[in-house]
This record gives structure tokens, C-alpha cells and sequence, in this order.
């Protein structure tokens, strides 16, 4: 299994969290962000850039997720000049 294999097994579990506690996370925290490393909700921030601090000054370099608590997802599209299409 490769190290970017890993990480997308990883980030799979943590969606499948975010998922299964989704309405409380929605009665508790709706327009915050949370934190989810491993099985564990770390928190619940105003801002998506303290909750990555927190996850970097807690657990270092490696995957957790901050995902933002909404009712509706909506998709974001990205660019990138790295990219030649």
C-alpha cells in the first residue's frame, strides 16, 4: 500500500466520522469548524485556520481533517497555474 493510498484511507474514516455525528455536530456547532483526528473530535473552531493550528500544534505533520459544519455542501472549484491543461 502506498504512503498516498494511506492518506486517502485515512481521509476516508474521517469523512465517514464527520458523517455519522453530522447531526450533532449540527445542533451543536453549525458554521464552526471541527477538527476530527482518528476516531476523535478534537473541537470546534470559529475560524478554518485555528483549527488547523490546533491540529498541527497538537498532532504535527500528518492527516487529520477541518471540515466546516453546514447543512448543505457546496462544491468549490479550484485553479491552479501548476497545473498545464
Amino acid at each position: 500500500v502506498t504512503r498516498y493510498a494511506r492518506g486517502v484511507n485515512k481521509l476516508e474514516t474521517y469523512l465517514k466520522m464527520f458523517e455519522k455525528h453530522r447531526d450533532r455536530f449540527l445542533a451543536e456547532a453549525e458554521g464552526k469548524f471541527v477538527l476530527i483526528r482518528g476516531r476523535e473530535v478534537v473541537g470546534f473552531y470559529e475560524l478554518d485556520w485555528d483549527a488547523i493550528e490546533e491540529g498541527y500544534r497538537r498532532f504535527g505533520n500528518v492527516p487529520f481533517l477541518v471540515k466546516r459544519v453546514q447543512r448543505l455542501e457546496l462544491p468549490i472549484e479550484l485553479t491552479s497555474n501548476l497545473i498545464a491543461i
